[in-house]
């Protein structure tokens, strides 16, 4: 290892970003290279003029008080804002509230439906039992004893496979737990939805965080370098050297990555062998395509997102910016400004559509949602290659096996963040992942990849202080 500490970072999103303040926190001055223009990865904030777009839709909450801690430290309180968690579902014309509950599944859908929905949930738990619950499985088999075969199909089959752009028994149920809570049976107020379920958020969405990172870092003598791609990472058993797209080589004692795990392998010097770079190639990410617009006319969309499972949209999901922020839009602007997220599967499908034909798309999707009357003020559309890893039936098996390899031959490498881990990650265990890395890095007996394990409903009981 070299005498004098001088870590590299690659990817300049919330992990990246989050190790290199840490970094700093420590004493040591990092380098850190992004690949693209811009740095926030999914969490950055696109913008044309005074219009924003929120990509991927990001909450900002978290159990962890020292990820709230760098959140306040980084963004002044007068820059949050403290926005009501409202989904649904558009099932038929109706909007079903998000999280399930089960007044609204027996009584909104109609009674009839509803009792046979019932009867289905119950034989499902009767013939199935608690194993589907509890162990790894397939993602359908999970919904079916959640929910029963007939809400599963209705509200989650659909949604799941025009997202994550596969059969359900092909992807395994583990980032399920996690995310989709089971139906609420219990009797409450309405009321009790906007005080109890809030999220914290920029007032100009979730860049302004991660663009205040990049500043606190140029500051602090570490400004991300933009457009640096990297090709290669190579260790000489004594530190590393890193090559850049456009032939610049940087060196270091450790190397923090957040690029893309199978593009990490593909770059090491000395390769891996073939087996773990052919595990790596198989690992897959679904693309995202967000179009934002801009519609004169107010609609009252009390949602913050709206799910969109059925075959009449080519949308997975709707944002309504308005429900997140007014600065994501002019100031003084009083029409209705979408956002409507179009999932691909890597650089295929409608990843190379121009855009004229997201227009197209988003026409048709209006008129499905009841806004196709409505003239347009403005329309923008934003590109994400990597958003979300793909939890298929062999990805905890493949990730275990290159973490085995990477921990036994490349000392001072520390993969993290979602795609770094190849994991489903929110955005606080992405952050979470790159405090473990950095205190490990500084001699801490800790394991980063334990960041977000724990398979129970974690998107509640959250601090948003």
């Amino acid at each position: 290892m070299m005498a004098k500490r001088s870590p590299l970072v690659i990817g300049a999103g919330p992990a990246g970003l989050t190790a290199a303040l840490q970094l700093i926190k420590g004493g040591v001055t990092p380098q850190i290279v992004e690949a693209s223009a811009n740095v926030g990865g999914l969490a950055r904030t696109p913008a044309d003029g005074d219009w924003r777009v929120d990509a991927g839709g990001h909450r900002f909450f978290t159990q962890n008080e020292a990820v709230s801690d760098m959140w306040r430290a980084l963004l002044p309180t007068d820059q949050w804002t403290v926005v009501p968690r409202r989904s649904a579902m558009l099932i038929a014309g109706q909007f079903v509230r998000y999280p399930l509950r089960g007044r609204d599944l027996l009584v909104q859908c109609g009674v009839r439906n509803g009792l046979r929905g019932l009867g289905s949930l119950m034989w499902a738990r009767m013939s199935t039992g608690p194993r589907v619950s509890n162990d790894l499985t397939s993602f359908r088999d999970w919904g079916t004893y959640q929910f029963g075969r007939r809400w599963y199909e209705t509200f989650f089959d659909g949604y799941v496979r025009k997202t994550w752009l596969t059969e359900p028994s092909e992807i395994a149920s583990d980032w399920a737990n996690q995310r989709i809570k089971p139906i609420d049976w219990r009797p409450r107020p309405d009321v009790s939805l906007d005080t109890t379920d809030v999220f914290r958020y920029p007032r100009r969405g979730p860049g302004q965080l991660w663009e205040a990172a990049a500043d606190a870092l140029k500051a602090a003598g570490a400004a991300p370098v933009l457009g640096a791609e990297v090709v290669k990472a190579q260790f000489d058993g004594k530190g590393w050297t890193v090559t850049l797209r456009d032939g610049r080589t940087v060196r270091g004692d450790a190397v923090f990555s957040s690029m893309p795990l199978q593009n990490l392998i593909q770059a090491l010097d000395p390769a891996p062998p073939q087996h773990i770079r052919g595990i790596a190639s198989r690992l897959r990410h679904r693309g995202l395509i967000t179009v934002a617009v801009a519609l004169r006319t107010r609609y009252d969309i009390p949602f913050n997102w709206v799910y969109t499972p059925g075959p009449e949209f080519g949308c997975g999901r709707i944002q309504n910016y308005g429900r997140w922020s007014a600065g994501l839009a002019p100031a003084g602007w009083n029409g209705t400004h979408l956002g409507f997220e179009y999932f691909v599967d890597g650089v295929s499908g409608l990843w190379d559509a121009d855009d004229n034909e997201m227009i197209r798309h988003v026409s048709a999707d209006l008129h499905a949602i009841g806004c196709g009357g409505s003239e347009i003020e403005h329309i923008m559309v934003t590109h994400s290659q990597y958003a979300y890893p793909v939890h298929d039936a062999s990805r905890e098996r493949s990730v275990q096996r290159i973490r085995d390899h990477l921990a036994a031959n490349y000392p001072a490498l520390y993969p993290m963040g979602r795609n770094g881990t190849h994991h489903y990650d929110n955005q606080d265990h992405a952050m979470l992942s790159a405090m473990h890395s950095v205190e490990k890095y500084f001699g801490a007996d800790i394991d980063p990849w334990q960041a977000n394990t724990n398979r129970r409903y974690h998107e509640s009981g959250l601090i948003n202080g």
